[in-house]
């Protein structure tokens, strides 16, 4: 129920709107553009009914983005337990406090439903390398929105969001960072 701790690297491009004009066609069609990036800082959570520093990193990156929960079409999420995928789907907007596991167990986060959640099988699946857990989550959702994802694709993914924490105090992640991704096909 615990994913597996190991090494890891990673890294991305990242380039101004600007130098990506000046490039080929179809290196254009593949940028994924940020449209927000929110980062939130915990505190000694005493209660499990608190809201976590995601809730908070999601409502930031939401209003950045002019978007709200609705409007994304796929993500990833920080389950290095089974149960973060539950927390998270409440924590982040999708479902309501308290309808994270009948909203999980109904399918809405399966390939096919609402949601679509981790479809790189998360971190449960796939192992924790510490370095590169949040890069892993932007290149699936990269793979998702550029229509790269195979038998994992999700129809019509245009946009994205990745919830990644790290540290611990008290009961949750001691910080959190929010980024949300668009597809520029």
């Amino acid at each position: 129920m615990c994913s597996p701790i190991g090494d890891g690297a990673a890294g991305a491009i990242v380039c101004s709107e600007d130098w990506l004009a000046g490039q080929s066609k179809s290196l254009r069609e593949r940028a994924v553009k940020v449209r927000a990036t929110a980062v939130a800082g915990g505190k000694y959570q005493l209660r499990s009914d608190e809201v976590t520093v995601s809730y908070a990193a999601a409502r930031k990156a939401y209003s950045q983005a002019g978007l709200t929960p609705q409007q994304i079409d796929v993500a990833e999420v920080h389950d290095a337990t089974s149960f973060g995928e539950i927390l998270q789907v409440e924590m982040l907007g999708f479902c309501s406090p308290g309808q994270g596991g009948a909203f999980v167990a109904d399918g809405a986060t399966g390939p096919n439903g609402t949601i679509p959640i981790n479809t790189s099988g998360g971190l449960v699946s796939k192992g924790h390398p510490i370095g590169a857990t949040g890069l892993s989550m932007v290149y699936e959702l990269c793979t998702q929105l550029r229509g790269e994802a195979g038998v994992r694709q999700v129809d019509g993914a245009r946009i994205g969001l990745a919830e990644n924490g790290g540290g611990v105090v008290g009961l949750e992640e001691a910080t959190c960072a929010v980024t949300i991704l668009e597809g520029m096909r």
